[in-house]
């Protein structure tokens, strides 16, 4: 099994990870005279390949000989696994967008029933499928939806042909769809429709084939029992931090051209020794600490769209550094309140859920 133990370092990666693509969208959405990260979005790719290794880490519990039913609650439990901190940062994105058009007073009753109406498309993780309801408003969210849509590809192969795609297969697959990225766009930074699909979904499904692949070589690793003694650990853990650093050199100076890709074969590097364990410690101390900073990297993810919209609503003459400020106060602000109200809403469906069952669904009389 590719799994042995905690690793600490996949919740600090995704920790940083998701720090990367906040600050790459202030650059974007904000008015700041300064730009930190302003080619990272390349960061989400690391998501993805950490999707895909998990996603053959989980398919051992799944009947391979049922590929469809086993898809499909693969599926939804994937979604349960996130989509109330989903929808708690959907109602605030909805709140804060429609504020700024009322603060514009561009806003009527008929445009507010439009915009709910047509945020079918998001609530439904549609965004990335090329049905057009012509309303998202949490954009960040496109991650999610081609996520899902790629595990619905992905799974079924998982489960017929584990081998193939932890081997070969999941290299193949990347590598294929990297190159039709790389020849018609020259860059990652695209979730537009090419042809008959779209290139964020293809995204997904070369990042998560890559995580496939990566667990075939993790895998690999456990088989012959490697590890490493004290020295030679702390001197890959320094290898790295250096591509890490290098990585986020590399984000904060070119971007939109082939760097992408260079980018893209330092993070599959760094998933992997990452994902190995070679240079995690013995004793992991902190695991309540380390997986908050995980769960950082989906409710920050999912909610700081939200401040830059009320930001550039409630207060667009701030300066700069007071806008940044308030860009990071107002995201740890918005997932606590997302935290809070998750917490809430769980507890109260746990006390009343079996009284909402008992009333609802009928039950069968033994004869």
């Amino acid at each position: 099994m590719a799994v042995k133990k905690y690793n600490p370092q996949i919740d600090v990666a995704k920790f940083l990870f998701s720090i990367v693509i906040i600050l790459y969208h202030s650059n974007k959405l904000l008015s700041l005279d300064f730009h930190i990260f302003q080619y990272g979005y390349t960061a989400v790719e690391f998501f993805f390949m950490i999707t895909g290794y998990l996603m053959v880490c989980s398919s051992k519990k799944f009947d391979s000989s049922l590929p469809g039913k086993s898809t499909f609650t693969f599926t939804i439990n994937k979604i349960k696994s996130f989509y109330l901190y989903f929808i708690i940062a959907f109602v605030v994105a909805f709140f804060a967008r429609n504020l700024a058009f009322y603060l514009d007073k561009t806003l009527n009753l008929e445009k507010l029933f439009d915009n709910t109406v047509l945020s079918v498309n998001e609530l439904l993780l549609l965004h990335t499928s090329g049905i057009d309801f012509g309303k998202i408003y949490n954009g960040p969210t496109w991650y999610l939806s081609a996520m899902i849509i790629a595990i619905m590809i992905l799974f079924p192969i998982v489960l017929k042909f584990k081998d193939w795609i932890t081997g070969c297969g999941g290299f193949l697959i990347a590598v294929f769809i990297f190159a039709i990225i790389s020849q018609t766009k020259g860059n990652l930074n695209t979730v537009a429709w090419w042809e008959f699909i779209s290139l964020g979904v293809m995204r997904a499904i070369a990042g998560l084939s890559l995580g496939c692949f990566l667990f075939g070589l993790v895998e690999r690793l456990n088989e012959n029992n490697i590890s490493l003694k004290a020295f030679p650990k702390f001197l890959l853990f320094l290898i790295e931090l250096a591509l890490t650093a290098f990585l986020f050199f590399l984000m904060q100076i070119r971007g939109k051209s082939r760097f992408d890709f260079i980018a893209l074969i330092l993070i599959f590097i760094i998933t992997f020794i990452v994902l190995s364990g070679l240079t995690t410690p013995a004793n992991i101390k902190g695991k309540r600490f380390f997986g908050a900073l995980g769960k950082f990297s989906l409710v920050g993810y999912l909610n700081h769209r939200s401040v830059i919209y009320l930001l550039n609503a409630v207060a667009p003459e701030l300066s700069s550094d007071k806008t940044f400020l308030a860009y990071i106060l107002g995201i740890l602000i918005s997932c606590l309140f997302a935290e809070i109200l998750y917490r809430i809403i769980t507890f109260l469906w746990k006390k009343l859920s079996p009284f909402i069952k008992r009333i609802t669904f009928a039950t069968s009389q033994p004869s």
